[in-house]
């Protein structure tokens, strides 16, 4: 006892030796499960396997007590992140039991192979998919005879009568076989091929003539005359007669056929049959020159054997059967399997950032404008670095104002942190379009970068008659920017205490008459105005009016000061109009992300350049006041 002890204590710690020496998972995990384990894989033939079918087997303390009931919220993903196929062959959350069955890309030859298993989120489906995980599989949902060869390979034995064709069974969604006395049926998967693999089958006999049948597999068929076969005989079943009688009345049993005489290559010491009316699994495997013989899962017999050494089809048959086959299953195989080790569940850790695009009025007039916001959210658990935010206007509408992506950058966002941005665009023509989806890319808890498109978004416009009907004069161009306003941050990530100097700046075209404008500004809670150009209105909101003359720009600073830890936003709000036409003021809203630390952070440079400052505006400021820039030079020069 205290030997076995030892052994078993001895498994545990190599596991556990085995899981430390993987390198680290490379996941940036799965957005809602709750939950994961990391599962090493160790290869114990000495081949490297590829894209090899793995059975993850989960019992008592390492079942996932917080999956769903049935696994429908079970995944698994490669060290890189990728999803990987997988089915659930069993999951049982009362007796804590599951077999589930993984495809590897690849487990190194003696070496070790590291996947994660995720669970722990109610609103999942399953996406458990056996066609996608076994080199063939099939269930018989539906009539997929088609996809087999029929009576391919039948005893050519004297005596023996032409097979009888399988039927499907809609019913009971299964293969039907009722041939007779010296008659068998079989069917072979088309185009599959191999050396080395498992196959199994479901065989279930009702009846037998004249008193027992027989379920077998075939695998390395060559053609009429050579191939290894291992099978079950219904109860009652006597052999008389046919090429060799050594393996007469013995079930199970593997055999093997050269030049179409049978010999019986290995057998249990008792025999067993196949009650009437029962249903047994029966699987036959060669690796090598090893064969091996499973009922139920259960290994029965094993063989060596050196006859057969080129690869070759599988075939599944009923010999004087009445009854059915059904779960025909076909995976790649060693000689050793691959052996797997958990560690402890834990809560899943990961980095994603979630975007989405929503244009309020989503239903305008042409010519008439609609704002766009983009929200981006750290719905992860670890920082988010690295933001990069773009977006394209579509082609059927203009920009008019607004803090536009092209692109936009974020240093970090925290988990559960949210960052929004609004653009204003002006439909020129009419119909229902479809927004591009803007993309945000950042980089995750690894380093590595991962992408996440929003999901589209529609606006209808219905067509205007202004300047539109036939032989009309057309109105002026509504794409042109009417005015600039920008709301600029000398710097923006600051520490707690320090001062945050603002400039709001406007700039009236030369095209246009009086600019009359009003600029509300509302700092954030936790934030303090400390020197101000603006006049306080009341509930935290300070105001300042002016006029502009065409061609005429002016700047407002306004300096606040940090009180609180934490991401904010200053908002400020832009009411303009031209002339006496307050008909047609514009209304602007402007946003600012501002960043407070509680402490400088060491090394890090506390400065902002002019292009990295972070800024709102409408478009068109900075041209704007290059040209007045360049203009004003000119005039300078023309004087001196």
């Amino acid at each position: 006892m205290c030997e076995m002890r030892l052994a078993v204590l001895a498994s545990v710690l190599a596991g556990l030796l085995l899981l430390a020496a993987l390198p680290a998972s490379a996941s940036a995990g799965l957005a809602g499960w709750q939950y994961q384990r990391e599962i090493a894989i160790q290869e114990n033939s000495g081949e490297t396997l590829s894209d090899y079918q793995v059975l993850v087997a989960l019992a008592g303390s390492d079942f996932p007590e917080e999956a769903q009931a049935g696994g429908d919220d079970i995944r698994f993903t490669d060290a890189d992140g990728n999803e990987l196929s997988y089915w659930v062959e069993e999951f049982d959350a009362g007796s804590e039991h599951a077999k589930i069955w993984v495809k590897v890309p690849e487990i190194p030859a003696n070496g070790a192979a590291g996947i994660t298993m995720w669970y722990g989120n109610p609103g999942a489906g399953s996406v458990s998919d056996g066609e996608a995980v076994f080199e063939f599989f099939d269930d018989f949902d539906t009539n997929t005879l088609s996809n087999y060869d029929v009576n391919l390979d039948t005893i050519p034995a004297p005596g023996w009568k032409p097979p009888v064709d399988p039927t499907y069974d809609p019913i009971n969604k299964r293969v039907s076989i009722n041939n007779g006395d010296n008659i068998e049926t079989t069917i072979s998967p088309k185009n599959i091929d191999f050396l080395d693999v498992y196959a199994e089958a479901i065989f279930h006999l009702d009846g037998a003539y004249p008193e027992g049948g027989t379920g077998k597999i075939s695998i390395r068929w060559q053609d009429a005359n050579n191939w290894y076969q291992g099978g079950k005989s219904g109860a009652g079943y006597s052999k008389t007669g046919g090429g060799g009688g050594a393996c007469s009345y013995i079930s199970p049993a593997i055999y093997k056929i050269i030049a179409s005489n049978d010999a019986c290559l290995a057998a249990p010491k008792s025999n067993s049959y196949i009650n009437l009316g029962t249903e047994q699994k029966i699987g036959l495997s060669v690796a090598g020159n090893t064969l091996k013989l499973f009922i139920n899962d259960d290994l029965v017999s094993q063989t060596t054997d050196s006859s057969i050494t080129s690869s070759g089809r599988i075939i599944f048959s009923g010999i004087q059967y009445r009854g059915w086959i059904d779960n025909i299953r076909v995976r790649r195989y060693a000689s050793s399997e691959p052996t797997i080790t958990l560690t402890p569940p834990a809560p899943a850790t990961h980095t994603t950032l979630a975007i989405t695009k929503s244009p309020n009025p989503h239903s305008i007039r042409q010519f008439q404008e609609t704002t766009l916001t983009i929200s981006i959210k750290n719905s992860g658990t670890t920082d988010a670095t690295d933001i990069e935010i773009t977006d394209r206007v579509h082609p059927s509408f203009d920009l008019t104002s607004g803090d536009f992506p092209n692109p936009k950058r974020y240093d970090l966002i925290r988990p559960g942190e949210t960052r929004d941005l609004q653009y204003t665009i002006r439909a020129m023509e009419g119909g229902t379009f479809t927004l591009d989806p803007a993309t945000v890319t950042y980089a995750d808890e690894d380093g590595n970068i991962q992408e996440a498109p929003s999901e589209p978004a529609s606006i209808k416009v219905i067509p205007s008659t202004e300047g539109g009907t036939s032989g009309s004069t057309p109105r002026s161009n509504p794409s042109v920017t009417t005015a600039s306003v920008q709301l600029h941050g000398e710097k923006t990530n600051v520490v707690l205490g320090e001062d945050i100097l603002l400039k709001l700046s406007a700039v009236n075209l030369i095209t246009k008459p009086t600019m009359h404008v009003q600029v509300i500004i509302i700092p954030p809670s936790g934030m303090s105005v400390t020197s101000s150009a603006f006049a306080k209105s009341g509930a935290g909101q300070y105001t300042t009016t002016y006029e502009l003359e065409p061609g005429s720009g002016k700047d407002i600073e306004v300096a606040i000061r940090s009180n609180q830890v934490g991401d904010f936003d200053v908002n400020g709000r832009i009411i303009y109009y031209f002339g006496d036409d307050r008909e047609d003021a514009e209304d602007h809203t402007l946003t600012l992300p501002i960043t407070v630390r509680a402490e400088a952070e060491p090394g890090a440079d506390q400065t902002q350049s002019q292009s990295e400052a972070k800024e709102s505006s409408t478009p068109g400021f900075g041209v704007v006041v290059a040209v007045i820039g360049l203009f004003a030079m000119y005039l300078w020069r023309k004087i001196t």
